[in-house]
Order: structure tokens, then C-alpha cells, then sequence
């Protein structure tokens, strides 16, 4: 009788050993895809923000090419701003005219109030459709109001550079238009009284009035906000509001760098959430990437559509 050779047991699954260097081997590909993939998506989002910024720019011009005059940084203490007058430009005719260009901001209907603007958003640091939670009621000695909301922007027009509010109406490209309203405007802080209509408006500056050269001069801007003030005015308020100088303009120049991280303590200053570089549109059309080294006084000349100073490559 032959004997049958037993053949040896055949192994199923992984040994320790195995399965270690398996779960080694996942955790690299994690942590170099990981990376990679952020960087791409936040390559994406700068390339989004670019863009945003050169629609603006876009639009401006062809407000400009139209109007023969710039948009103001506002039309108005209490009325509107720069970035709801070139909305017919940015292809949003029907929301521009919901609102109603007589009447004040706190009078606007919601819809012309509250409707956001992807264009007008950066993706790094948020997504659409937030509006402002505190802050925007009415600065004046004539009257007051409760909070009324508005959507909010990550861009700011540049108006130059100065102590307090006065660069909002200095040496920008974008300053406070000239208006004409019923009842007039009152002799003490200009403030528009209750119940004003405003009759007519127009810009003060054209392309003509930027002397320093077109890709020399600001026109628009990331914004610096904190991520605590985040739909608070003046600093993060509704941009169409023309009654705070925070939520529509920052300044650039002595006394106000670009901010270098997101919680740095700015309030009237330009910013960004991409890493080392905050993005500009310039009255050329051109989109720009600037460091937050960049030395304030060159910034101020930036900021500024008519001082005289050259710059060069090397100053930026």
C-alpha cells in the first residue's frame, strides 16, 4: 500500500510584516498626493481670483469707454459704491436696475441688497451668498437706522493713501463722486439729509486724470478682513453700501502695508488669503501680483494715479 505524500498547507493572507510595510507604503503616497492635490485646488482658486479681478478691470473700462468717466468710489455718502454701478457690465443688468438710484442704501429693496456676485468673491477664502451681520446702519448726526444687510465683497477699489477717512476722496483712481440731491446736502460733514433723493451723480476722474501711467495705478484689490470681523462694517460690510468707506476701499502706502496673514491687525489695508502674493487689477486691465514686502512708500505710489514718482520693475 503506497503512502500518500501530504503537500504542504498553502498560505492565505498577509503576514505582519506585510501588512506594515503595505499601510508604510499608503501613508507616503498619502502624504505626497495630499499636498499635491491642495496645491492644485489652491492654484485653481488663485487662477479664479485673477480672473474675478480682470472682469473687474474689464469692467470698468467699458463703464469708463460708456459713462466718459470712471466709476466714483462711491456716488455718495449713504448710497451706493463702484461695484454695484458697474454691475451692467458684469453682466447683471437685471439686478442693477432693481435697484432704485434715488433713494439710499438702508431704503434699496432686499433683492438688490442681498444678491451676491461670484465675481466679486474669492474662493480661498469664502464661498457666495453671505451677507453683512452688524455695522451697516446709518453714520450721520441726521438720523439713524437698524442694521441692513448687504452682500459682501473681497475687493476694495484703491483711493489712495492719508490719516483717517480723507484718502477715500484723495489721490485714487476711484474718489467720491459729484451728486446733486433733494433736499441739498448739509453744509457740516456733507451728510445727505432724511429722505434725500439723489437727482444726478457722476464720476471726477477719467483715464485722462491717471498721469502716472495706466499700469502704474490701482484700480481694485483683495481687501484685508479678519476672519473675526467676517461680515462685520466697516471693515467687512455690505460693499454696495456707499456710507462705509471700510467695506468698498482700502488704502495702500505709508501707514498701510499689505497685510502678511489673514489675522494681522488691518482694518483699512489690502490683503490676501494666497500664500505670499495679493492680487490687484490695474487701470491698464492688467492683473498683478504683489508681495506684502513690497515697501509702502512704492505701494503708495501705486495707489496713488498722480504723483509724478516713476517706478520701476525693481521697486515691485
Amino acid at each position: 500500500m503506497n503512502k500518500q505524500t501530504a503537500s504542504p498547507r498553502r498560505r492565505c493572507g498577509f503576514s505582519i510584516i506585510e501588512l506594515l510595510v503595505t499601510i508604510a507604503v499608503i501613508s507616503i503616497l498619502m502624504a505626497l498626493i495630499v499636498p499635491a492635490v491642495q496645491s492644485a485646488r489652491e492654484s485653481a482658486r488663485t487662477t479664479q481670483c485673477r480672473n474675478n479681478l480682470k472682469q473687474i478691470g474689464v469692467a470698468v473700462t467699458a463703464f469708463e469707454a460708456q459713462r466718459k468717466f470712471l466709476p466714483p468710489s462711491r456716488t455718495y455718502d449713504h448710497y451706493t459704491t463702484w461695484a454695484f454701478v458697474i454691475l451692467p457690465h458684469m453682466e447683471q443688468v437685471n439686478l442693477f436696475e432693481s435697484w432704485d438710484p434715488a433713494v439710499k442704501y438702508y431704503d434699496q429693496a432686499d433683492e438688490a441688497r442681498l444678491t451676491g456676485i461670484s465675481s466679486y468673491i474669492c474662493p480661498s477664502r469664502r464661498s457666495v451668498g453671505g451677507n453683512s451681520t452688524a455695522g451697516d446702519n446709518i453714520l450721520s448726526p441726521l438720523e439713524t437706522s437698524p442694521h441692513v444687510p448687504g452682500t459682501l465683497s473681497d475687493y476694495a477699489c484703491g483711493a489712495g493713501f492719508g490719516p483717517g477717512w480723507n484718502w477715500i476722496n484723495s489721490g485714487g483712481a476711484m474718489i467720491i463722486g459729484q451728486v446733486t440731491t433733494d433736499p441739498p446736502t448739509v453744509p457740516f460733514g456733507n451728510f445727505a439729509p432724511p429722505n434725500a433723493r439723489l437727482i444726478s451723480w457722476r464720476g471726477r476722474t477719467g483715464f485722462n486724470n491717471i498721469t502716472d501711467g495706466a499700469s502704474n495705478t490701482i484700480l481694485v484689490g483683495e481687501k484685508h478682513v479678519r476672519p473675526d470681523r467676517f461680515g462685520i462694517a466697516q471693515e467687512d460690510g455690505a460693499v454696495y453700501n456707499g456710507d462705509h468707506p471700510g467695506n468698498f476701499a482700502r488704502a495702500g502706502g505709508p501707514g498701510f502695508p499689505i497685510a502678511r496673514f489673514p489675522d494681522d491687525n488691518f482694518n483699512n489695508n489690502f490683503g490676501s488669503y494666497h500664500q505670499g502674493r495679493c492680487y490687484f487689477v490695474m487701470a491698464d486691465g492688467s492683473v498683478r501680483g504683489i508681495s506684502p514686502l513690497i515697501s509702502t512708500d512704492v505701494l503708495g505710489r501705486l495707489t496713488t494715479r498722480n504723483d509724478g514718482v516713476p517706478i520701476s520693475d525693481n521697486d515691485l
